[in-house]
């Protein structure tokens, strides 16, 4: 490669220290938890789709999507299930993560973002799979658009 075509990016991304200020079971292996900022201020804003990486220190490094409401910049809700063959972050967030630890939080990103002007959508889910999707139809329904939700369980 020639020396002036070369590049260099530079990227930084979002990370905070958040508190877990909600963890409560949701479903068989799901737990919902919540995390706000550890030093009170808000939390960026993001869109249906998006997701944060869980940074444990004890266990490796997951993105989990965000499922709560995207107008709300107190607090991020995720639902995470419980993956016996996972790395051992899932476990983790089940068994040691309690109400007042902290952790750190990397984004919001997101790379499956709604096309809120589509004529009508189709969304297909299994089991955990619908968590992005959960907020997706919620900003569907708000805005008036036609949507259906094809959802596969065990």
């Amino acid at each position: 490669m020639c020396a002036a075509c070369a590049v260099t990016l530079s990227t930084s991304e979002y990370v905070a220290e958040a508190t877990v200020t909600g963890k409560e079971a949701v479903s068989d292996g799901v737990v919902a938890l919540t995390l706000r900022r550890s030093d009170g201020h808000p939390l960026p804003a993001w869109k249906p789709g998006a997701h944060v990486d869980l940074i444990l220190g004890a266990a490796p490094t997951r993105q989990y999507s965000l499922c709560g409401d995207p107008d709300d910049v107190r607090s991020y809700r995720l639902g995470i299930l419980r993956d016996e063959s996972g790395r051992g972050s899932s476990r983790y967030v089940h068994d040691r993560l309690r109400l007042g630890d902290t952790i750190q939080i990397r984004g919001p990103r997101n790379n499956f973002p709604l096309a809120e002007d589509a004529p009508h959508s189709v969304f297909i889910a299994g089991g955990i799979g619908i968590t992005p999707l959960w907020c997706m139809i919620q900003r569907l329904h708000d805005l008036g658009k036609s949507w259906e939700l094809w959802y596969c369980i065990r």
